[in-house]
């Protein structure tokens, strides 16, 4: 008699990296490179520079502690800058960065002689405007001109108390409207580009899903009926050739039959080792009904495998009746349930989504 194995399928599924996709932001700070490693290390150059330049303009200033305080500000608005998650940038953030301009530009003023001793005493007001540009990027353009009005306001102020005059004041801010209006010019490029690309990028991501599971059924459907010649052609050009198949043969059509039959209804009972199982409970006689109703949530491979182990035990002690194996659906409070019954007894086991028998 022929031995009807059933090799497990292994078809592999194409899968989409789109790790890409995943890492980071997917807004113009990706374009420009904003959540990387070497944009946090253009920050800390940038912080550095900054804080020398405070520290070697020292002269005339009455004392240091509001300057550091405005380098304080100054990281900690770059840092949000950078590192805020949302597209625009949340509006808490942008508040955040907005301010930090005439903040640090009181800081600095309010203890700076005047007139300045040295140029480089008005750092904030440049350092900062760098900042307003990158805010225009991350779609706070408004945000950016209220915290440019707002270190103008403060050095207007500042020179007008001082005897500078105010237009003084606005004199040592007025190179900051090109940067700020630039960043704005630039926001309205980029932003519009950074959208069209993720979208693109994410549609190319789909299309490639959707042509990955066709060519994972088309290798399944390949594979399945490359399983099903293997197993009934043989006997289908027995049966085609017109002679009078043996009493051996005709057992051998059930069995045949019976496994396909096992294939098609139960796909999380099939392996080799219950369908030789399967295979030989039936030539003894034994009534052999696989199931699977869990096929829209698997078992995991710790619980397939112990479940299957019992499934081969039972089939492999059963000498009469009927065995019937069952996979339940994923609502049930049991997995698995294998009912025996030979002659008069009857026996249900039941097992839960570990492969564990609940009824030990």
């Amino acid at each position: 008699m022929t031995k009807l194995t059933s090799a497990p399928l292994t078809t592999t599924t194409p899968t989409v990296d789109d790790s890409s996709l995943d890492r980071g932001p997917q807004d113009a700070r990706a374009l420009l490179g904003m959540h990387t490693v070497g944009a946090r290390f253009v920050l800390a150059a940038y912080l550095a520079c900054m804080a020398y330049v405070n520290f070697t303009s020292l002269e005339g200033v009455s004392t240091v502690w509001p300057s550091v305080i405005a380098l304080v500000a100054l990281t900690a608005a770059a840092v949000a800058l950078i590192s805020a998650p949302g597209d625009p940038l949340p509006v808490r953030w942008a508040l955040l960065i907005a301010a930090a301009c005439p903040v640090t530009a009181v800081l600095t003023l309010s203890v700076s002689p005047a007139p300045l001793a040295v140029s480089t005493q008005g750092w904030a007001h440049g350092a900062t405007t760098v900042l307003l540009c990158f805010l225009c990027v991350r779609g706070r353009t408004t945000f950016a001109w209220l915290g440019l009005a707002g270190s103008v306001a403060v050095h207007t102020i500042w020179a007008s108390l001082v005897g500078l005059g105010a237009t003084t004041g606005l004199g040592m801010v007025l190179i900051d409207f090109g940067p700020v209006a630039i960043g704005a010019v630039f926001s309205l490029t980029i932003r519009p580009a950074a959208k069209a690309i993720f979208e693109l990028r994410a549609a190319g991501a789909q299309q490639a899903a959707v042509l990955a599971a066709r060519t994972a059924a088309a290798a399944e459907r390949d594979t399945q009926l490359a399983e099903l010649d293997r197993l009934a052609r043989p006997m289908l050009d027995r049966i085609a050739s017109g002679a009078e198949l043996t009493a051996a043969e005709r057992s051998t059509c059930e069995l045949l039959e019976a496994h396909l039959r096992d294939r098609l209804r139960a796909p999380g009972l099939v392996s080799p080792a219950i369908a030789d199982a399967a295979r030989s409970a039936r030539a003894r006689g034994v009534e052999v009904i696989l199931l699977d109703d869990r096929t829209a949530e698997p078992l995991t491979p710790d619980a397939r495998e112990r479940i299957h182990t019992e499934v081969v035990d039972t089939l492999v002690r059963a000498r009469s009746g009927d065995v019937r194996v069952r996979l339940l659906p994923p609502h049930r409070a049991a997995a698995a349930s294998i009912y025996v019954r030979s002659g008069h007894d009857t026996g249900r086991r039941e097992f839960d989504a570990t492969g564990a028998d609940v009824d030990r």
